[in-house]
């Protein structure tokens, strides 16, 4: 029954207390949530950890849960600021954000899914190591972006920026991997929506 519902279907259902919902939503969202979650932490036990915390949290707190019209931004959201609470718990970090002295993953991971499936090109190899010249949140937001196809909006939410700051940000992210690569924005468009698919 929960499969067949659309998003805000299976929302407006946990919010009335169904736990076929609930779960049908942590079906949905859990790969995105961890591979989000672990370009944050890097460590799989509090990645699993936060998104387990996420999940209690709707399902105790179901009633009180507001109307969400996008449920992928929503849930990154809330597990971003569940990592960052995690992380000032654990003492592991001084900043409650992610500035350039932290960390965020994007060693290109996806270029190893992309590798397994096709052989290794140039451009995927000079794309990784353009990638690791970015900023921890020139990377978070090229991620969300790109990989997770989040919306300026939404990623303006879970990144804590203005809007006029997140388009700023994803500019000069686009900008300082096109100069790296010495191509075209088109080219560079083209490599970074295909990595997805």
């Amino acid at each position: 029954m929960a499969n067949d519902l659309n998003d805000i279907d299976l929302w407006g259902n946990l919010v009335k207390g169904n736990r076929i919902a609930l779960n049908s939503i942590y079906s949905s969202y859990f790969s995105s949530l961890y591979q989000y979650g672990m370009r944050m932490l890097q460590d799989e036990d509090a990645v699993r950890d936060c998104i387990q915390n996420l999940f209690v949290h709707l399902w105790v707190n179901h009633k009180k849960l507001p109307q969400v019209n996008n449920l992928r931004g929503y849930l990154i959201s809330a597990l971003r600021n569940n990592m960052i609470n995690f992380k000032n718990v654990e003492g592991r970090f001084q900043k409650v954000d992610l500035e350039a002295n932290e960390v965020f993953d994007l060693k290109f991971s996806v270029e190893s899914a992309f590798i397994q499936k096709e052989e290794q090109t140039e451009q995927v190899r000079q794309l990784s190591q353009a990638m690791n010249k970015l900023t921890p949140r020139q990377k978070e937001i090229i991620y969300l972006r790109y990989f997770e196809e989040l919306d300026y909006a939404e990623i303006s939410t879970i990144m804590d920026l203005s809007i006029k700051g997140t388009y700023k940000l994803s500019a000069r992210a686009l900008e300082a991997l096109r100069e790296v690569l010495n191509i075209d924005k088109m080219m560079l468009l083209a490599i970074l929506l295909s990595l997805k698919n």
